[in-house]
């Protein structure tokens, strides 16, 4: 079997707004191994964890945007959408972002 190739487009700031509210939960939820450590250092720094941010109740801008909160929330998706790639079936051959936040 022939593998497709692809492209990976990392989101940039801005990328985590009300309809993505819950996107970890919904799409990576088996995945609590691979943000574990990024959990883990959010609570050393006591700040809200990925889950309690993508978990909350409503959108807030005052929070989900701050750059700490939104910059985390985008490479956490970004990084569980990566590793869900079938590498058996596609060949990554490039990747690339915008305006990452970090």
């Amino acid at each position: 079997m022939t593998r497709r190739r692809a492209l990976v487009v990392c989101p940039g700031r801005g990328t985590y707004n009300v309809p993505e509210l819950g996107y970890l939960a919904r799409h990576h939820a088996g995945r609590a191994d691979l943000l574990a450590p990024f959990e883990a250092e959010r609570r050393q720094l006591g700040q809200p964890t990925l889950a309690e941010l993508d978990g909350a109740a409503g959108y807030s801008l005052a929070v989900h945007t701050r750059g700490d909160n939104a910059s985390a929330l985008i490479f956490a998706a970004s990084l569980a959408d990566a590793a869900a790639i079938d590498t058996d079936a596609i060949e990554v051959v490039a990747v690339t972002g915008n305006s990452m936040g970090w």
